[in-house]
């Protein structure tokens, strides 16, 4: 494992441990909303708004480069089992680049959006103003840790392509 590797690796531990704290105080306090509104009449101030704009994106995006490392993703293989050994590791290079390169241009994106809401000190208006731009950096954050992690994994295809054909 490279150096690159094993901060990746603890980066990406670190992204869901982080997002894990986020689930459990997103559990708390839609507890405490309910109980608010339904014993006491007053539910926390803008839980909805909270969750959506905080809760929601960290557990959606800070895990994403956990996820790749261990390979946990969705995957449709029904043909790639059936390929020979040389072309699974092809399969696997040109499909890790890709999905590299889309991570790259949509953490891009999002980091263009992010800086404009951090420029504006953007929040939204709920029954109390919830500031949303530090939440802005989730999806550039993680996307680009996981091009990374693609990348990585793509090239350690390479060898595999390269192996001699036996029989």
């Amino acid at each position: 494992m490279t150096l690159l590797d094993t901060v990746l690796a603890r980066l990406g531990r670190l992204l869901a441990w982080a997002a894990g704290l986020c689930l459990s105080l997103m559990l708390l306090q839609v507890i405490a909303d309910v109980i608010g509104r339904l014993v006491f009449a007053h539910p926390l101030p803008s839980t909805i708004e909270i969750v959506a704009e905080w809760w929601m994106p960290a557990l959606i995006f800070l895990p994403m480069i956990l996820v790749a490392q261990r390979g946990e993703n969705i995957a449709v293989d029904i043909l790639y089992d059936k390929l020979p050994p040389r072309l699974q590791a092809a399969s696997d290079l040109i499909a890790g680049l890709a999905f590299a390169l889309f991570l790259v241009l949509v953490s891009w994106g999002a980091w263009e959006q992010a800086m404009r809401a951090y420029a504006k000190g953007e929040f939204i208006m709920g029954m109390i103003p919830v500031i949303t731009w530090p939440a802005r950096f989730f999806l550039p954050l993680a996307g680009g840790l996981t091009a990374i992690v693609y990348v990585l994994q793509a090239l350690r295809s390479v060898p595999r392509l390269m192996e001699p054909r036996h029989g």
